[in-house]
C-alpha cells in the first residue's frame, strides 16, 4: 500500500509540475520559439514545473525499477501529462505551420510539394503564417508524412488556430499510441514512465505537434511486431517518414544474424515495392533525395557545432561528426551480432549527438526505442539526453 502511495504521489507531482509549465507558458510574449521567457513570477514557474517535472520522471523510472510504480498508475499518469500541454498555446516552434504550409501546396493549389516550396504562393495564409527560414523549401519530410498532413490541412481551411491545434493533436494521439504499444509489448511500468512521463516529450508533442511522433510508432510496431510479415511491413513504412529506421534496421537484423523467417522478407520487399511506387505515382521522384538527405541546415545543439567552435569548418566537422557515429554504429553492430543486443535506444542517441541538425524534440527517438528494449544503458543515455535538450533550449539561462 505504501509502495503504491509513493508512485502515485511522484506521478501526481510530475503531471503538477508540467502544468504549471505549462500554465506558465501563457504568461509569455513569444512562445512559438525557444527560449520561453515568461513575464514576473511566471518565469520562475515555467523554469521550475520543466525542471521538477524531468526530475520527477527520473524518480518515476527508478521507483518502477524497484516495483514500486504499477503499469496502471503509469499508464494513467503518463496520458495526463501528455495530454494537459494541449489545453495550453503552440509552444517551442513553429513547425506546425510548415506542416500546414507544405500540406495547403497539395490540397489547395494541387502541386507537387516535393518541387515547389510554399514561397511560390506568398499570400496563402499557412505561407503568411510559416517561418520564413523554412517556407523557400520544398517538403522536407518522407511521402508517408506529406499524405498523413494535409488531413489535419483539409480539415482546418483557412484557419490557423484550428490548424496547429490538429497537428498537435495527431502528435498527441502517436505519443498515446506508442504507450499503448509500449504498456501491451513490456508489461513495464518503467518503459511507459520512461516515454509518458517525460516532459520533453509532453511539451514538444501535444505542445509543438511534431511529426516524429508517427515516425517512432511505426518504428516501435517494427519492432514489436519482430519476424512477422507485419513486422517487416511496418520498417519501409516508417521509412516512409524519415530515414532514421533505415539507420536502424541493420542493427535490429544484427540481433538475428539476419536470420528472419520468409515471412519477415516477403512483407519488407513487398511493402517497399508497394510503398515506393505510390510515393512515385502521387508525388513522382523527388522525395528520394530528400528522404536520404532529410531536413537542410544546422543547429547549435548538435556534436557537429561544438567541433566547429574549435574553429574547424563545418564541412569537416560534418565528417568527423560521421566517422564518430560510424564507429559507435560498428561497436553496436558487434554487440547485436554476437549477443543480441542491438542497443538501438542508444544508437539513436549516438546518431542525435554526431548530427548537424538536432532538434529537442528527436529526443523522442532514444525515448522510444529505449522504453522498447528495456535496455538500461539506452535508458540512461535518453534520458540524459532529453535532460540536455529541455534545459538547453526550451529554459532561459
Amino acid at each position: 500500500m505504501r509502495r503504491s502511495f509513493v508512485g502515485w504521489a511522484v506521478g501526481a507531482g510530475c503531471f503538477a509540475a508540467v502544468a504549471v509549465a505549462v500554465a506558465a507558458t501563457r504568461h509569455a510574449a513569444h512562445v512559438e520559439s525557444t527560449p520561453i521567457i515568461p513575464r514576473g513570477a511566471w518565469k520562475e514557474a515555467w523554469v521550475g514545473g520543466a525542471l521538477a517535472a524531468l526530475a520527477l520522471s527520473g524518480v518515476g523510472v527508478l521507483l518502477a525499477r524497484r516495483g514500486a510504480l504499477r503499469l496502471r498508475t503509469a499508464i494513467v499518469v503518463a496520458v495526463a501529462i501528455q495530454a494537459v500541454p494541449l489545453l495550453g498555446p503552440l509552444i517551442l516552434s513553429q513547425d506546425v505551420f510548415l506542416y500546414w504550409s507544405e500540406a495547403r501546396v497539395v490540397t489547395v493549389h494541387h502541386a507537387n510539394p516535393y518541387s515547389v516550396p510554399p514561397s511560390v504562393y506568398p499570400n496563402d495564409p499557412a505561407t503568411r503564417v510559416a517561418s520564413a527560414e523554412w517556407r523557400r523549401y520544398t517538403e522536407p519530410y518522407g511521402p508517408a508524412w506529406a499524405a498523413v498532413g494535409t488531413l489535419p490541412a483539409l480539415a482546418a481551411g483557412r484557419s490557423a488556430d484550428l490548424a496547429q491545434l490538429l497537428y498537435r493533436a495527431i502528435a498527441t494521439a502517436g505519443i498515446l499510441v506508442l504507450l499503448g504499444i509500449l504498456a501491451f509489448r513490456t508489461r513495464s511500468a518503467a518503459a511507459v514512465a520512461l516515454l509518458g512521463w517525460s516532459p520533453l516529450v509532453a511539451l514538444h508533442f501535444a505542445g509543438g505537434g511534431h511529426s516524429d511522433a508517427l515516425l517512432m510508432v511505426f518504428t516501435v510496431l517494427a519492432i514489436a511486431l519482430g519476424t512477422r510479415a507485419a513486422g517487416g511491413a511496418s520498417w519501409p513504412l516508417a521509412a516512409m517518414f524519415k530515414a532514421i529506421p533505415a539507420v536502424l534496421l541493420p542493427l535490429d537484423l544484427a540481433r538475428t544474424r539476419f536470420r528472419r523467417p520468409r515471412r519477415f522478407w516477403i512483407g519488407l520487399v513487398a511493402s517497399t515495392v508497394v510503398l515506393t511506387a505510390a510515393a512515385v505515382a502521387a508525388f513522382g521522384t523527388g522525395w528520394l533525395s530528400t528522404s536520404v538527405i532529410g531536413a537542410h541546415g544546422s543547429s547549435g545543439m548538435g556534436g557537429v557545432h561544438f567541433i566547429t567552435q574549435t574553429g574547424l569548418r563545418h564541412r569537416y566537422a560534418v565528417v568527423i561528426g560521421a566517422l564518430v557515429f560510424a564507429g559507435v554504429y560498428l561497436v553496436l553492430f558487434r554487440e547485436a551480432w554476437q549477443r543480441g543486443r542491438p542497443h538501438l535506444g542508444l544508437a539513436a542517441a549516438a546518431l542525435c549527438m554526431c548530427s548537424s541538425l538536432l532538434r529537442p524534440w528527436y529526443g523522442l527517438w532514444p525515448l522510444a526505442l529505449a522504453a522498447t528494449e528495456g535496455d538500461g544503458i539506452s535508458e540512461a543515455a535518453a534520458y540524459a539526453l532529453s535532460a540536455y535538450l529541455l534545459i538547453f533550449d526550451a529554459l532561459p539561462t
